[in-house]
Parts: C-alpha cells; sequence; structure tokens
C-alpha cells in the first residue's frame, strides 16, 4: 500500500519532507553546483579584460553572499520555519546589506570605468593630477568630490553597515521579540510574529537605500554608456532585477490579505527576493563569460591571419565577411597608418565603447616622443634632461601600475626594464607648494603631472656648467635614446591589434564607429 501523502505547509512544526519540501532542496543543491561551474570558469578567464575591469574579487564576494542568503531562503520551507527569528535578524540587517552594497559596487565600476576613460581621451594628465586636502569639512567635503563612483559606494557601504549596526544591536538586546530572558521593550512572541515586528524597519530602510536610491542613481549616471562589453546594460539588468525584492518582502509580511497569508503557508515572504538574486547572479557573471568567451574565439583569428591577411569574424551570428575593398582596414598595415595619421578617432571610441583608451593613447605618446627627440642631430645636455624627463613622465602616468590611473598591460620582462631605466626619477602627483629657485633645484630628480612637460618645445639652449653634466649624467641612464618605449610601443600595438582594432574595424564598416 503506498504510503498517504499528508499536505505540509509552513506551520513552524516538524520539517516539511514533502515533494514541495524536496523540490526546494534539490533546487538548492542544483543551483548551488551550477554557479560553482560558473563562478569556475569566470575565475578561469580572469585575465581576460573584460573580466578584469569588473574586478573579480567584488564579483565573487557580491554573489557569495546573495547565494548564502537565496539557499537559506529557500530551505525555509523544508525546515518548516524553525530556522532561528534571531538568526535571521542578523542576516536581514547585516548580511544581506552588505550582499547588496557588494552588489551596488559591482554595478558602480561601470561608471568608474566610464569616468576614467572620459578623463583619459580629453587630457590623460588630468587624471594623474592630484590636490591636497585639509581635514575640515570644506576639505573633507571636496576629498568626497573627488572620488570615483566605486569608492563612494564603497565608503557608502562602511559608513551604512557601521550606522545600521549600531540600531540592530540596540533593537536585538533591547526587545524581548528575540529572547524570554532579558529586554526592556516588546513582548516574547512565536516564530510568525517575531518575523513581523517593527524591529525589523531599520533593515528594510538599509534595503531600500541600496535598491531604490543607489541603483537608480547608478542608472541615471550610466545612462549614456553603451560599451562593446555590455557592461552598461549588465548594470541595468541587475539594478531592475533587484528593485521588487524589498517592496514584495515587506508587502507579504505585513499584509493581513486571505490570498497572500496562502501564499506565505508555501513560500515565505523573504522568497519574493529569490527571482532578484538570480538574476543578479546570472548577469553578473554570464555577461562577462560571454564576452570573454567571443575575445578569445577573435584573438585567435586575428591572431591566425597575416598582415596582409583579410579579418574575418568567427562569431556566428553576425558573420563579418570583409569584402575585397574592405579587407586592407582590418591588416596591421591599416592600424599602423591609423596610429601615424589618424589616432583620435581610434581614441575616442575605445574610450566611449571599449574602455581601452589608455592603449591607444600611450601609442599616440610614445609616437609623439619619438617624432619630437628622433628628429634631432645632436642632443644637447638640457635637451638629453628634458627627454628623459618627458619620458619618465610616460611612464608614471601611463605605464607604472602604481602611479597611472589606467596602466597599459604589458610584459612582465618589458615593464622591468623601463622601471629600471626610470628609478632615479620620482612622481609627484600633488600640485608644487612652490615654485622658487631653490625649490626647482630640490626637485631636479621629481617628475610631476601639473607641469607643462610633454608640450615644452626641445630645448635649445646647452647649459653646460659642471654641476648640470654631472647631474645630468647621474640621473640619466647611459643606455637611455628616444626608442626607449619601443617594446612597450610594439607590445601595445599587438594588442590593439588582437582585440581594439577588430571591433573598431567591425563599428566602422557598421557605420557605428562614431561614439
Amino acid at each position: 500500500m503506498a504510503p498517504i501523502l499528508i499536505p505540509r505547509i509552513l506551520d513552524g512544526g516538524r520539517p516539511n519532507l514533502d515533494r514541495l519540501g524536496i523540490t526546494y532542496v534539490a533546487v538548492s543543491i542544483i543551483y548551488t553546483l551550477i554557479l560553482g561551474g560558473e563562478l569556475g570558469l569566470l575565475y578561469r578567464h580572469r585575465h581576460a579584460f573584460c573580466v578584469r575591469i569588473r574586478n573579480i574579487k567584488i564579483v565573487l564576494a557580491a554573489v557569495s553572499m546573495l547565494h548564502v542568503y537565496l539557499i537559506i531562503v529557500l530551505l525555509v520551507y523544508p525546515q518548516n520555519g524553525r530556522f532561528p527569528c534571531s538568526a535571521e535578524f542578523w542576516i536581514m540587517s547585516v548580511f544581506l546589506p552588505s550582499g547588496m552594497a557588494f552588489f551596488q559596487a559591482c554595478n558602480a565600476r561601470v561608471l568608474k570605468a566610464y569616468e576614467s576613460q572620459r578623463r583619459l581621451k580629453t587630457d590623460f594628465l588630468a587624471g594623474a593630477r592630484k590636490k591636497r586636502f585639509s581635514f575640515t569639512p570644506r576639505g573633507l567635503w571636496d576629498a568626497w568630490l573627488q572620488i570615483d563612483a566605486s569608492m563612494k559606494v564603497f565608503v557608502g557601504t562602511i559608513v551604512g553597515l557601521v550606522i545600521s549596526f549600531i540600531p540592530a544591536l540596540i533593537l536585538f538586546f533591547g526587545s524581548r521579540r528575540f529572547h524570554e530572558s532579558y529586554g526592556f521593550f516588546g513582548t516574547y512572541t512565536d516564530w510568525v510574529s517575531c518575523r513581523r515586528g517593527g524591529e525589523w524597519i531599520p533593515s528594510i530602510f538599509v534595503q531600500l537605500f541600496w535598491t531604490a536610491l543607489v541603483g537608480p542613481w547608478i542608472l541615471w549616471k550610466i545612462r549614456k554608456v553603451n560599451d562593446v562589453h555590455y557592461w552598461a546594460w549588465q548594470t541595468r539588468l541587475a539594478i531592475i532585477a533587484g528593485l521588487p525584492g524589498t517592496p514584495l518582502w515587506m508587502a507579504f509580511t505585513y499584509s493581513k490579505i486571505p490570498g497572500m497569508l496562502a501564499i506565505n503557508r508555501y513560500l515565505p515572504p523573504a522568497g519574493w527576493f529569490i527571482p532578484s538574486l538570480i538574476v543578479c547572479q546570472q548577469v553578473l557573471i554570464l555577461i562577462p563569460l560571454r564576452d570573454a568567451f567571443r575575445s578569445k574565439i577573435r584573438r585567435g583569428s586575428v591572431s591566425s591571419t597575416t598582415t596582409t591577411d583579410s579579418l574575418t569574424s568567427t562569431s556566428k551570428s553576425p558573420t563579418l565577411v570583409l569584402s575585397k575593398e574592405l579587407k586592407p582596414k582590418a591588416s596591421m598595415q591599416a592600424l599602423e597608418f591609423c596610429i601615424e595619421h589618424r589616432i583620435e578617432p581610434l581614441i575616442e571610441w575605445a574610450a566611449s565603447k571599449e574602455f581601452t583608451a589608455e592603449n591607444a593613447i600611450f601609442l599616440r605618446e610614445a609616437r609623439n616622443f619619438k617624432k619630437k627627440w628622433g628628429a634631432l642631430t645632436e642632443v644637447t645636455t638640457a635637451q638629453r634632461r628634458q627627454m628623459f624627463n618627458e619620458a619618465s613622465l610616460i611612464f608614471f602616468t601611463l605605464i607604472d601600475p602604481f602611479t597611472a590611473e589606467t596602466p597599459i598591460n604589458i610584459e612582465y620582462k618589458v615593464f622591468r626594464n623601463l622601471q629600471s631605466t626610470f628609478e632615479s626619477m620620482q612622481y609627484d602627483p600633488y600640485m608644487p607648494r612652490s615654485t622658487t629657485p631653490d625649490s626647482q633645484s630640490a626637485r631636479e630628480n621629481v617628475v610631476c603631472p601639473w607641469e607643462e612637460t610633454l608640450s615644452r618645445p626641445a630645448s635649445l639652449k646647452s647649459e653646460t656648467s659642471v654641476s648640470s653634466t654631472s647631474s645630468t649624467r647621474s640621473l640619466v641612464p647611459s643606455e637611455f635614446t628616444e626608442c626607449v618605449f619601443e617594446p612597450a610601443f610594439e607590445s601595445i600595438k599587438f594588442l590593439v591589434y588582437t582585440n581594439t582594432w577588430p571591433r573598431y574595424v567591425e563599428a566602422e564598416l557598421g557605420g557605428n564607429a562614431s561614439p
């Protein structure tokens, strides 16, 4: 005789191991395995540019925090609500807001990249310049205005958690709702009423802050962003998906409508977060994964061509085959011609669409540097010193990962050689306090982005004093020439050829090259 299945409900009794309860458990296990596989793939492609710009550490933290809460919600029905009310209070007051904060920090990074690239294409030295701030209300406000959107979200996360943690402590230890033995207000209740008290209101405001205020603010700020990595669309989908969760949770928690109460017997009010959490997790993972796979296919296609071959997209939809008239556009010669004569449109497109303007800007500055100093037949002591200062500024503002706002990505061996060349120089991103002769002599081995170093013409005066000559010899290595950036130039040129250039050619052919 088959066993009689008694319909179970969410009533706080013994565990619900009926078909619905087993389904909840199975979904939790299967989805955890799927998510783990996706995160593993994302980590394997962590060196891909589309993953690096999103900061995989923040992505992993946000996805993991949201997933822990998701699993707890899915297991509420099988456990039949026997999950401690006090534990849920701390999860809703600290853990879930932290996950939402990290989630919004992921979304804010697209705004950081957009603002940084916009500064780069206008003046790459502007992002390298820093101002000194005083510890006064005005100074702190100016410092707040100067930091990027991602850092603002991070600071807001820390401040918000501190602010929300203090009332959570007072409410938890002061209310008898969570513990019968101590407290100075409220009464001890059952597991259902415990989750409907006023003690949950601060956690509601924190959730609304991240979903209803920070999220729409980011949406507004990125309204003009339309990048090839679909990062802006990923952010829009993730933020919109996160909007309904808190209002639905509030409605099903505090409503007395019979229909809603009937649904609560099989789906806890927090279960309305589940669709939002799944969408938020998946867009954070699948969109960069898709871009990483497509970039890998594109690089393989480009690398297999010669400098005179056409560039054919290997993606199945849409399939792009260049005509005989347009084949030269995708060649290395076409890229070299663009670098030499018409690189500004490429910089503009890379800044607004791909967020890689630093590569094209470096190619332009290295080209200008070599043209400026390679044209001289003789280099005087003053000119050699000026040439070294200009090269140092390019190194510190575009190459050095410790000082550049958005450093280029070159091989370690190439970087190490450049680092040893400019090790005698110091970098000061702050505006000089004084311009007296004494201060200038004290800063002879210091390069500063506030000074008009790159725009100066090659000096025609030769300073032949013994002190000047010895100072120059001690600072400028003997092997330093106008070709100092040649290895880095070739490395970045190939990087642009295999990544940015195919996308730019496709956009140009499709009439979408203008930002």
